[in-house]
């Protein structure tokens, strides 16, 4: 049994177990989607409706003071979110979000906006997964964004925490200014082309590592250009 599920549980069952499941030195990290693998394309990570609603009024109230880590998905996110504060939070990973949700989410005023500009180190993202996906500029826009909203972020892993979806990113035409981060040391991601991997290179002065799977390595358009040049 994970976490939550042990404190679905147990929870209030009597004073000793209160005391042992709600320990703060026992509950650091909470993750708080579960999933149910329908086909290899079709995930839901969402929770039972009567198990958020325990989740929310009997348990994140006792330990939101104390977790650093959390994991949540697109359907219950606000309920989390939004139930308690959470001060001693530094990393989150927001897993199976649309594209469109999530860029709503970062260009909004909400509690994602706040924790993102304020508190978050450490962030994982996960987009849903469609048959035919392909590179959008909605994701490259939400990859700039993170960048320029995300103050204190060190590690990023955007798109790479399922290794069979990952969704590329093409972000080299984007001016160079849009893609900086004074914070951010390590980068892990999914691009279209070397072009892009270049890019990352050349703008985030700061990476110490980077993990990038690139979809298309053919000769960079700067290079084409140079080449076209000397002849």
């Amino acid at each position: 049994m994970n976490t939550i599920n042990i404190l679905y549980s147990l929870a209030d069952v009597n004073e000793r177990f209160n005391r042992l499941i709600f320990h703060s030195i026992h509950i650091r990290n909470l993750d708080t989607t579960s999933m149910v693998i329908n086909s290899y394309y079709d995930r839901n990570f969402s929770l039972d409706k009567n198990f958020l609603l325990r989740l929310c009024e009997k348990i994140l109230p006792r330990i939101h003071h104390q977790l650093n880590e959390l994991i949540v998905e697109q359907n219950s996110m606000e309920h989390i979110l939004f139930t308690v504060d959470y001060p001693q939070l530094y990393s989150l990973s927001l897993v199976n979000f649309q594209e469109e949700i999530l860029f709503q989410y970062l260009t909004g005023d909400s509690i994602l906006h706040h924790l993102l500009t304020q508190q978050i180190t450490d962030l994982n993202i996960d987009v849903s997964y469609e048959l035919e996906s392909k590179s959008s500029l909605i994701l490259s826009s939400i990859f700039v964004l993170i960048l320029s909203k995300c103050q204190r972020l060190i590690n990023l892993n955007f798109c790479q925490l399922f290794s069979d979806r990952k969704i590329p990113i093409c972000i080299y035409e984007f001016p160079s200014t849009s893609c900086i981060s004074s914070t951010l040391t390590k980068l892990k991601i999914n691009v279209e082309k070397f072009d892009d991997c270049l890019y990352l290179i050349r703008n985030l002065k700061y990476l110490s590592t980077l993990i990038i799977d690139v979809k298309e390595i053919l000769l960079s358009s700067s290079d084409r250009n140079n080449k076209v040049n000397r002849n």
